[in-house]
């Protein structure tokens, strides 16, 4: 199997932008391949941009531009984190199609397991930094995980009424959007290898101010 690396903290500042506009290059290419990345492709040519600039800012040593530097590096690479994980659930561990992504990768001989991941557990919902904003934490049973998270303002146990509220690496999720007031119910599942999914984790809700 053929994997996307999804850490880039080892890459030196010179080497980290090309790697990234490779990938947003590529994945622009194979939009057909990889529809809906978790940070679109106009999103990540800002974060390179910035962090390019601020990688020649830097030079000045001020401390000023060493921590915007710094907050631009890590902003870029929580991106590639996530499109790293996009890219590994939809190859599957296909060759070709992690080449087509652009993203850096790596072969693996583990043998991958097959089963349904487990459901998340200790969701917690707290109100967002936004008004009309949620923000969900929990804990998969994967490391390195991408989970789908659904919604529902009526009844939790009717299967009809729930909704898809996107699909968020690790165990965080922030959800915008909500008209105050509304009593929302939360629920997250794992995704699997060749397109299987976990459980669905115990519904939590809050309302959301």
């Amino acid at each position: 199997m053929t994997k996307a690396i999804i850490d880039f903290s080892g890459y030196a500042g010179p080497d980290l932008f090309p790697a990234a506009q490779n990938i947003h290059d590529s994945m622009t290419t194979a939009a057909a391949t990889f529809p809906a990345p978790p940070t679109t492709m106009a999103a990540l040519q800002t974060l390179i941009d910035t962090f390019k600039q601020k990688l020649v800012d830097k030079n000045s040593r001020a401390t000023a531009d060493i921590i915007a530097f710094n907050i631009a590096r890590n902003d870029l690479e929580s991106a590639l984190t996530d499109l790293g994980s996009y890219i590994n659930i939809v190859a599957k561990g296909d060759p070709a199609m992690v080449e087509a992504s652009g993203a850096p990768s790596f072969e693996t001989t583990r043998t991958p397991d097959p089963s349904p991941p487990a459901p998340p557990q200790d969701v917690v919902l707290r109100q967002g930094d936004l008004p009309g904003s949620l923000v969900a934490r929990y804990k998969p049973s994967r490391d390195r995980s991408m989970n789908e998270v659904q919604t529902t303002t009526g009844d939790p146990n009717t299967v009809a009424g729930w909704t898809l509220g996107g699909m968020f690496s690790g165990g965080k999720a922030t959800l915008s959007g909500i008209i105050p007031g509304t009593t929302v119910w939360f629920r997250v599942r794992t995704a699997g290898i060749k397109g299987v999914m976990g459980a669905w984790s115990d519904p939590a809700k809050i309302m959301v101010t």
